[in-house]
């Protein structure tokens, strides 16, 4: 289950993010290290870099469980923190544009 929660966090980050893109541009992104990856990898290399963080987390949660329950919680519980964060802002961006 809480795989299932890092995937559906970390992807609607993702498409409020590109949704938040598509209807305002760059600059409503308020996260200068998203912008300096825009401009370098572009918003294709950004959905695989998300893709890639949600692999490594899960894959991170899914090592540890068996002998450090509480960090790999920790771990998966961090990852879907910051992806409905980062989902919840682009939202409030949107609205707020």
């Amino acid at each position: 289950m809480a795989l299932v929660l890092l995937v559906f966090a970390q992807l609607f980050d993702l498409v409020s993010f590109l949704v938040m893109m598509s209807l305002h541009g760059l600059e409503a992104e308020a996260n200068p290290i998203v912008v300096l990856l825009a401009h370098e990898i572009g918003f294709r290399g950004l959905t695989v870099l998300k893709l890639a963080v949600i692999v490594f987390a899960g894959s991170v949660y899914i090592l540890l469980m068996r002998h450090r329950p509480r960090l790999a919680l920790a771990v998966i519980l961090s990852g879907i923190a910051a992806g409905m964060v980062g989902g919840a802002t682009n939202v409030a961006t949107i609205n707020a544009w």
